[in-house]
């Protein structure tokens, strides 16, 4: 190999670099844009015990100081996976182009007594150099064939589908492919459903159009949140043994809350999934910890999500 990293898989399953709008989408369809942002981040193959086995810092070329550097102490359950997440904010995707533009090119570097290294540079907005985010748009939800009008009328005794747009452009890669990411989240934050990832034998891919929660995942009278994203992998290659990629992305996030009566009270305010939007950053302070974990308003993680089989 020719980046130069020794025995990165030991510990690290992911370097990953991201352009991310956020959005609510309201009672009546529309999105709001809550974020735009900029993530650097890495997925570990373990535990978050192992974060503090080495050191890693995140480069723009020809950059002699780090963009973000991490040092272990705070990762985050996140698609079955600790990750060590960083994140800037901006008030505009114009704004994140001006300090990010698509044609910066990223490097990785990691230090400790088991690896070491530089990646090869990975660029943000591809080979070509431009930004190229998925169309965002609304979900649509559906119970006994019929579209739900009222997000607040949710019956958990039936199965609930979620509907999307065809994944703009979507395609296969060398490494990973273009991703879709479904999950819900309960008022206590913990994940009740997650669509799978490509190590699942039926994960929903960037091919997918809808997917159905089955009766009985959520809970009667409680508010949930249905999160959804289009990913596109707009640059990657492998080194040696772990993915390196470039990312351009969208989420959207819509609350619901299912009829009847709940068994326990939800908490006040609720808790989040630890992925989930809060809060924008600190303007000005670069990139800092994903502020979910910063505010301490996320629940603690459970080993396994509940993907549909």
């Amino acid at each position: 190999m020719s980046d130069g990293i020794a025995n990165p898989a030991s510990l690290i399953e992911v370097f990953w670099i991201e352009k991310y709008l956020t959005f609510a989408q309201t009672a009546d369809d529309r999105l709001l844009g809550t974020d735009c942002m900029f993530v650097g981040e890495y997925a570990l193959r373990g535990e978050p015990a192992d974060s503090a086995r080495f050191e890693a810092a995140l480069y723009r070329n020809g950059q002699t100081a780090p963009v973000a550097t991490y040092d272990g102490t705070d990762p985050m359950w996140c698609n079955k996976l600790w990750v060590n997440r960083k994140v800037q904010s901006f008030d505009s995707l114009a704004d994140l182009e001006a300090a990010y533009p698509p044609t910066d090119r990223f490097h990785w570097k990691v230090s400790g007594s088991e690896i070491g290294g530089t990646t090869l540079p990975i660029g943000i907005g591809g080979p070509g150099g431009r930004t190229d985010i998925p169309q965002p748009h609304p979900m649509r939800l559906y119970q006994e064939g019929r579209r739900i009008s009222d997000y607040r009328s949710v019956d958990a005794d039936k199965p609930l589908t979620v509907e999307w747009d065809p994944f703009p452009g979507g395609k296969t890669g060398p490494v990973v492919d273009d991703l879709i990411f479904l999950f819900v989240d309960d008022c206590h934050g913990k994940v009740i459903y997650f669509g799978g990832l490509p190590v699942d034998p039926d994960y929903i891919t960037f091919r997918s159009t809808s997917a159905t929660i089955p009766a009985g995942t959520l809970r009667r009278g409680e508010d949930f949140t249905v999160f959804f994203s289009q990913c596109r992998m707009i640059d990657q290659m492998d080194s040696a043994g772990v993915m390196n990629v470039a990312v351009n992305s969208f989420g959207v996030e819509l609350d619901i809350r299912t009829i009847g009566t709940a068994a326990a009270p939800c908490p006040e305010p609720r808790l989040k999934a630890p992925f989930m939007w809060l809060r924008k950053t600190t303007p000005g302070g670069g990139l800092m910890t994903w502020p979910t974990i910063v505010d301490g308003r996320h629940c603690a993680p459970e080993a396994t999500y509940n993907t549909p089989r």
